[in-house]
């Protein structure tokens, strides 16, 4: 039996991602008209990207009569000597996702803007000498711009490849669901959307993700509980009122 029938496949149908399957029950879903040749999309583990259905060789291939019903009958036998784990494990222990992984994404997303800005920073200097100072002035806007492309292109990829879509980095505008894109993000390993396992890896850095989480959420708790006391003390209160009526004795048309 030819390989590619072992191998583990995916594809998508009406925005769903499913998987995986062998490429005999792919061809069972296409024949049944479960998968559209233009519309759904197809991947397995060696391909850059997911294809179309229509492109992949022999999936949508018409059986000539010349075919004998052996040939077209599935085999008898179930069992696969060939295949020695389940397709969930092997798409486990595989890693050639397409998109980037965590240790990219964690570099580029976290660690590349601050030697970004520090190496801006030491070359300030020696830029505005050579720019000039107008030049200088839109220079100095990459300080915020290039770690934010960076952080976006990383960002879709490293969704793609966790086995979600690249949209949900939209997510990141939406305050409660940024938490989960991010958990996804930081923490999950190749594949996480399919085969639902965490590494030794994945589950550190999900430990360490949710502490900062908790931390930051504490630390904005305890800052906007200082600001409400202060807010209430007289002193402060005095103070503001001062300010207010200095400011707007200078305001008044001498």
């Amino acid at each position: 039996m030819n390989e590619v029938q072992h191998e583990a496949w995916f594809y998508s149908h009406e925005g769903e991602r499913i998987g995986p399957v062998t490429f005999e029950e792919l061809q069972g879903k296409a024949k049944e008209g479960v998968i559209n040749p233009r519309l759904d999309l197809v991947w397995k583990h060696g391909m850059d990207q997911w294809q179309p259905a229509g492109e992949i060789d022999g999936l949508f291939e018409r059986r000539t009569s010349a075919e004998s019903p052996e040939a077209l009958a599935p085999p008898t036998d179930p069992y696969k000597p060939t295949l020695q784990e389940t397709a969930q494990e092997q798409m486990l222990r595989e890693a050639n996702w397409p998109g980037v992984r965590r240790r990219s994404f964690i570099i580029a997303t976290f660690i590349f803007p601050v030697l970004w800005v520090i190496g801006f920073g030491a070359a300030e200097g020696f830029l505005e000498k050579q720019l000039g100072a107008d030049l200088m002035k839109y220079a100095k806007m990459s300080v915020w711009i290039v770690p934010a492309i960076v952080a976006l292109v990383f960002g879709v990829k490293r969704l793609i490849n966790v086995g979600m879509s690249g949209w949900w980095y939209l997510g990141n505008l939406i305050p409660l669901l940024n938490l989960w894109v991010g958990y996804r993000s930081f923490a999950c390993p190749s594949g996480y959307a399919f085969h639902k396992k965490m590494d030794g890896i994945g589950i550190f850095l999900a430990i360490v993700y949710w502490l900062l989480i908790v931390a930051t959420l504490a630390a904005a708790a305890a800052i906007a509980a200082a600001f409400y006391h202060a807010a209430g003390s007289p002193e402060l209160q005095a103070k503001i009122q001062e300010i207010v009526t200095k400011a707007m004795e200078q305001a008044r048309p001498k």
